[in-house]
């Protein structure tokens, strides 16, 4: 039987007893005028913020099944989500108010929603299925709420704040978005909701008009599909991430991916001038034990080649034996061809032996020469096992594991120096990031805490840390999951992009409480999204959301690359959550 937490969503739940005082008094005013049937007729605003919320929640929840009848152009099944009476504006057709180029060749242009014609249920219809008759593909429809008031009249009304969110690709291939805010009255009819009218108020369109990337997985040989989530095989939440290295020294870069019931080490080549990959993981060694998170590859004994290192969920059981796995450490035994012909090379997993097999929950890992002796160290981030104990606080969770900082002995053996070296920690710690920071010769490290704020260990010289996060501006509290080091700003100085969720939901029940103070102030901050901190001379400016790049929805780890070759660094952030086939199946 799989047995999840409670939704992360449920943090913003709490908010109605942490601040018990918010939650009556007069609902917030609308955003705009009122929309539809409902805005149009007088009712009586609810108080009651708990009943507020749960017909909101019972509104984003029909949107959820309303969107995916849109993606599937089923809109004949839409019109079960819409009033007889419906009365709105057309999404189509909607004249260009202006127009922005954008790098690689991409366009954003800002629709003139005023002009948009009114139209009955059938005509909003109909003007939904002519904004995507052109799109050879929908891959994303979206309605969510972001407010929301409701009332009592002749029936249970309401006016909900919508984001709207279209995603899909023209023919070819070349990729499509569109982007808008709306509000709308809603109407409970017999126990279910339907919307009764919607007034625009922006919408804006994001083209290219080819596609940037080309999906290739499969004909490169790398399209293995993993143990789905919640099935035998893949029943936590230590999702497994990627390593990228040279580990047969032919000049290119070859891939280890974690997965159930076996891992796979994809060794690069080419055939008729494309790069392929050849899973070469059972003939290496590192196929089995299967699993595994973070991973890296590095030159852990300075002997010329790529050795991996394997982070994963270990515990001792009751019995005394191993549950999961340890730490793991596969020496390279000759994959440069230094100590063997390249055929007859292999990995060989020597963890117990060299230090490095500590059972613990690591999710992730950075290595970094911490003391300047020519070897890498290793910094694991030890998270924790939810299902044993959960997060003691949702904004400043203590009860992690420990984190470890393995030091290496001159390329002989890892030892644990957590202690001596000031980085004992049991945050709840997901990703972590190493670079000289402050400029004064040694490498200093950034953490990524989920449940609260982050660290940034200074090192202090000699591989001494302190912890010179709050001194610093660097704490950015929130659901930390990524960490990510360049110079963004382009004045020589390394900056921070750290990887947060954020929930449209979170924002909304937030946004209804009065009276603001610090723990508020906090409980926003975790729903707010992505965090960029530019480095400054005293330490780091949290980069306003405006300026973009934020907005990463349940982001995961991000990479910093200049992706169209212009000088500056750009941002690609993996995100998204547990889903099925729809939105409806998260």
């Amino acid at each position: 039987m799989l047995t999840l937490r409670p939704s992360r969503t449920a943090l913003f739940a709490l908010a109605l007893v942490i601040f018990p005082a918010a939650c009556g008094g007069e609902p917030p005013p609308a955003t705009t005028a009122a929309a539809g049937q409902a805005g149009g007729k007088g009712w009586t605003p609810l108080g009651d913020m708990n009943l507020v919320e749960d017909f909101s929640e019972e509104v984003a929840g029909r949107l959820v099944a309303f969107s995916e009848r849109l993606r599937r152009r089923d809109y004949s099944g839409a019109r079960a989500f819409l009033a007889e009476d419906f009365k709105g504006q057309a999404l189509a057709p909607l004249a260009v108010a202006t127009t922005v180029s954008l790098p690689l060749g991409a366009e954003r242009a800002v629709l003139d929603v005023s002009a948009s014609a009114r139209v009955d249920r059938d005509g909003f219809l109909t003007s939904m299925a002519e904004l995507l008759a052109p799109w050879e593909r929908v891959e994303t429809v979206s309605f969510k709420v972001a407010g929301a008031e409701f009332g009592q009249g002749a029936s249970t009304v309401g006016r909900v704040h919508l984001k709207i969110h279209f995603q899909g690709a023209m023919p070819g291939g070349a990729p499509r978005s569109v982007r808008g805010h709306a509000t709308s009255g809603v109407q409970r009819l017999s126990g279910v909701w339907v919307l009764d009218g919607l007034e625009l108020e922006s919408l804006t369109v994001l083209s290219r008009g080819a596609a940037l990337f080309t999906e290739v997985s499969a004909s490169a040989g790398v399209a293995h599909a993993g143990v789905r989530f919640g099935q035998p095989g893949n029943m936590n939440f230590a999702f497994s991430g990627a390593a990228a290295g040279d580990v047969d020294g032919d000049g290119d870069f070859d891939l280890f991916v974690p997965s159930r019931p076996r891992s796979f080490l994809y060794i690069a080549g080419s055939e008729n001038g494309h790069r392929v990959f050849a899973d070469e993981g059972a003939m290496r060694g590192v196929a089995e034990p299967g699993g595994g998170t973070g991973a890296l590859f590095i030159d852990w004994d300075a002997d010329g080649d790529q050795d991996l290192l394997v982070a994963d969920v270990g515990w001792e059981t009751g019995d005394g034996g191993v549950g999961g796995n340890p730490l793991r450490l596969y020496s390279n035994e000759g994959g440069s061809g230094v100590d063997g012909p390249e055929g007859q090379w292999a990995f060989a997993e020597r963890g117990s032996a060299l230090g490095f097999d500590a059972l613990v929950h690591a999710y992730s890992m950075v290595a970094f020469d911490r003391d300047l002796d020519g070897f890498l160290d290793v910094f694991v981030c030890d998270y924790g096992r939810l299902e044993v104990e959960p997060n003691d606080s949702w904004i400043a969770a203590s009860n992690g594991s420990p984190n470890l900082l393995l030091a290496n002995q001159a390329g002989e053996r890892f030892e644990d120096v957590t202690a001596a070296a000031g980085v004992s920690d049991t945050h709840w710690s997901y990703a972590a990031a190493a670079a000289d920071l402050d400029l004064d010769g040694d490498q200093d490290l950034y953490v990524a805490n989920d449940y609260g704020p982050n660290d940034y260990w200074r090192n202090r010289g000699k591989g001494s840390f302190e912890n010179a996060a709050e001194k610093h501006g660097a704490l950015d509290l929130g659901n930390g999951m990524g960490a990510s080091m360049g110079d963004l700003d382009g004045d020589g100085r390394l900056d921070l992009y750290v990887s947060n969720m954020s929930s449209t939901a979170g924002r909304r029940i937030l946004g209804r409480l009065s009276g603001a103070d610090g723990a508020q102030t906090d409980l926003e901050k975790t729903a707010a999204g992505n965090t960029v901190l530019l480095w400054r001379d005293a330490g780091f400016e949290v980069l306003p959301a405006a300026a973009g790049g934020v907005d990463g929805s349940w982001a995961w780890a991000a990479q910093l690359c200049d992706v169209d070759l212009d000088g500056r660094l750009d941002v690609f952030c993996a995100n998204g959550f547990v889903s099925g086939d729809s939105a409806a199946d998260t």
